[in-house]
Parts: structure tokens; sequence; C-alpha cells
């Protein structure tokens, strides 16, 4: 869904209002923003002649996309009924209808905007107060109505105040928001639920957000497209390595490594490696560990490195636990070159000796690293390699069938008929595997392949023994 964002954060108002933190919530909601593919007008400490230039451009811009977010942070209030955004030059301790007009956003206006684009998905987020001074006006913001197709999220309820504070550089309330912005596929109602539940928490029950909403659409704020989430410290162009494009020895090795020609892998794999550890930087270490399992599925230097992986990867070991090149190969088992959540389509390129070095402590903060992302995904039909291996129990129904092949000879065959995975039916998904005739060994191997898990680790929980199995949908396709 092609989104824009207009995202504000005013820090400098005059005197005792200055606020310590929405700049930085702004510059946190605009990074994410950006990871997530969204075209964002940002403004830091705006003035009035800012209001003017940003509302026409949000508003001439927005016809060319799906879906719009509205971000702002700083003071906001009622004045004579109507609900103010307040930029730096307003005198918030002696608003007046005539001085907010000219400097401050009003909401009717935004919503206006909203109204002429009933067709799209938009979405107002306030992080302003709505009582006093804490981190905004006077008394509470006006009662609103949201236009067909809108959501809009305060940060506190009417009459409540919000914090300025909560998360170290961020409020209370864009601190909860950021840590939940980039799951994937969380609606957005479901999202701010659970903001609504960290806030309150945290503040100990003294702010609880709020939301009215006409939303008919569905919306994910993270779709599949972020992966590089706040809690990835490396930098975009190895997290989305499609177009790594560093200059120099280095960045012309790794070009000749994703060629897939083995001519040119095969000899700058061994150049690279022989790179002394010490001139790589975290950033170039885990995108050669990406490109290192890449070119594992044929290249000979790359696949000895695999076969001895434990021994290969002790060089880049740094003195905190940090392997920042195993980063890179447990990274590109699961996420792709723009970055995306592969879920079942994972690298399975030297699976078992990857996963095996779960069990030595030397490389536990790898799989810290990864386990973290595989979690903020919340996709439940892929294997978390924790410390405490988990069996992954797959129910199976299915009845003996006799089936005459194609010479005429009768085979009893066991049809299956549901796969159940985490109270998730796979059956679909399962039939794209070459699963005919497989016994029950083989069911597991293919369940393995698709929750990119152990087959030791997978448990059949069948009503018949699997001999000889066949998917009910694919005999009625034949």
């Amino acid at each position: 869904m092609k989104t824009i964002a207009l995202v504000v954060g005013n820090n400098d108002y005059y005197g005792r209002y200055k606020l310590d933190n929405p700049i930085n919530d702004a510059t946190g909601i605009k990074q994410v923003f950006e990871r997530l593919g969204y075209d964002v007008i940002f403004c830091a400490n705006g003035n009035s002649q800012n209001i003017v230039d940003l509302l026409s451009e949000f508003q001439d811009r927005l016809k060319n996309y799906d879906a719009s977010i509205f971000y702002f942070a700083g003071h906001g209030f009622e004045v004579e009924g109507e609900n103010y955004l307040a930029f730096t030059e307003c005198q918030v301790d002696n608003p007046n209808k005539f001085h907010c007009n000219q400097t401050c956003i009003q909401l009717t206006e935004l919503l206006g905007i909203y109204k002429k684009n009933l067709n799209k998905i938009n979405i107002a987020i306030i992080d302003a107060c709505r009582r006093s001074f804490e981190r905004s006006g006077v008394i509470a913001t006006t009662p609103i109505q949201a236009p067909k197709g809108t959501l809009i999220a305060f940060s506190t309820s009417p009459n409540e105040g919000a914090s300025d504070v909560g998360f170290e550089g961020n409020s209370i309330f864009t601190g909860a928001l950021l840590k939940y912005i980039g799951r994937e596929r969380l609606s957005v109602e479901e999202l701010f639920k659970k903001v609504r539940k960290t806030v309150f928490n945290l503040s100990g029950g003294k702010q609880t957000t709020w939301e009215h909403t006409s939303l008919i659409g569905d919306f994910f704020f993270n779709a599949g497209q972020l992966v590089h989430s706040l809690s990835i410290p490396y930098s975009e162009d190895v997290v989305k390595d499609i177009n790594y494009a560093e200059l120099g020895d280095f960045g012309q090795l790794i070009k000749e490594i994703k060629s897939y020609n083995w001519h040119f892998q095969n000899p700058a794999i061994g150049k690279i490696l022989s790179i002394p550890v010490s001139s790589l930087d975290k950033n170039k270490q885990f995108v050669l560990g990406r490109n290192l399992l890449q070119a594992s599925g044929a290249a000979h230097e790359a696949i000895k490195f695999m076969k001895l992986i434990e021994t290969s990867l002790k060089r880049y070991q740094t003195p905190n636990g940090d392997n920042h090149l195993l980063n890179g190969i447990l990274f590109e088992i699961y996420f792709n070159p723009q970055g995306e959540f592969r879920k079942n389509k994972t690298k399975k390129h030297h699976f078992d000796e990857i996963i095996a070095l779960k069990k030595n402590k030397l490389f536990s903060k790898s799989f810290k690293f990864i386990i973290g992302l595989l979690q903020s995904m919340a996709y439940p039909l892929i294997y978390i390699p924790k410390d405490t291996d988990e069996i992954f129990d797959i129910d199976i129904i299915a009845n003996n069938q006799i089936i005459t092949s194609f010479l005429g000879k009768e085979m009893e065959f066991q049809i299956i008929s549901k796969i159940t995975c985490n109270s998730i039916d796979i059956l679909d998904e399962i039939s794209n595997y070459d699963i005919y005739g497989k016994n029950e060994l083989g069911v597991k191997q293919i369940l393995g392949a698709f929750l990119t898990a152990p087959t030791n680790l997978i448990q059949i929980n069948s009503n018949i023994e699997l001999k000889k199995v066949a998917i009910s949908k694919a005999l009625e396709e034949d």
C-alpha cells in the first residue's frame, strides 16, 4: 500500500513551555516510516510559514497515494471549540483563536483534507496533552468526528495529561508506539490497543490512549516490508543489501560474490576471507556473512567455510561476545535482499550445521539477535532457535483409501485432509511439496523444511499410521 506521511515534532516553545522529546519522537517515527517504505514529509520546530507549506504539500501529494499518516508531537489544546496543534511561535500560556489560527494546525484543517480523500485510509497520530501544560494545552480538546476511512489516535484520553517522558529519549506514548509499529501483520486497531495497554501500565494508570475511528479497510504499518527494525544494529544498506554499493576492494569482492558466477565467486571468497578482521567494521562483517550463505549453495570456498563453520567463525568473535559475521549468516536465512521476512521461503544451505551453533555459548549473542527479530515478526509457522529445544506438534487427520495407479495397480494410501500447526491449517502450503507416497519420516522432513525446523523437533500426532500418504486436495485436482 503506497503511503505518505507528514511527521512534525516541536520542542522550542517559548519559556517554560519548551519540551524535551517531541523532536526525538518525530525523528524516531520518521526513521521507522522510511524503513517501512513510506514517503515522509518531515518538520522539526516548525513556524507559522511551515504550516502553510506542509498542509499544502500534504494535500497535493495525497491524491497519488493509497494511505496517509499524520504524526504530531508537541503542545496541543482547545480554544473556543477548535483543536489546535501548536507550532513554536504559539503563545501557549495565553492562547486566543486569532493567534492560534496563525501559529497552529487546526485539526479541522487536517480533517478537511481527509474528507476530500474518503477513498483512502487516513491515520492521524497526536502525541499531545489534552488537559494541562504537562505536554500541552489548557483544557481538554474538543470532541471530534473521524471522517469515513479515518483513524485518529491520541496519546491520552480527554481531560488527561500526557507525559513528555517514559522511555529514554521518547514520550511514554511514542516510546510504546515505536515498540509495536514494526511488528508484522499487526492491524492498526490491534497495534493501538497494545500501545494503550503499555502506556496505561507504564504510567501507573495515569494515562490512557484514545482513538476515534471510522476505518473500513484494513491497514498494517508493517505488512511484511519492514525488517530494518530499531533492534538491528546495522546500516540500512547491509540490511537491504540488494543494492549494496560499498566502494573499494571490499565492495568489489562482495559484488563478485553476488555475481553467481563460480569463476568470480570462488577467488573473491578466498580473498575476502584473507582480509584481517580488524580492518572490517561490523557492517562489512554482517554483509560478508550474508553473502557467504548466499554463495554456499555452489561456491566451494563458501561450502568449505560452512562445513567448518564453528572453527571458521572464531576469528570473527569479539571480546564482548558479538559475532557480526554469524549475525549476517543467520539474518540471511530468514530475510531476503530487500530486508523482508522470508516466512517459509527461508534459505536452508547448511542449516543443520548453522543451527547447531546455538548450543555453543560462545555464539549466544548471535542467537539472541536472531531470536529477537523472529519473535518481533510474530509469525507462528517458523522454528525459533532458542537455547531450549521446543517441539513442533503437528496434528494430522487422514483416512485410509485404496487408489488405483495409472498402471491399474491398487495401493492403500493415507489421504491427508488436514494438517494443523499452532491452530493453523497448513494443508494448502504442504500440498505444494512433493509429499506423494511419503511415509511419516518423509512427512516430517517436509514439515521441517516448511517450518525451517530440525526434523527431530517435529512431532506428528496422526489419527492413523502414515505409511504412504497423499493430499486429498492434490488428488481432487488430478
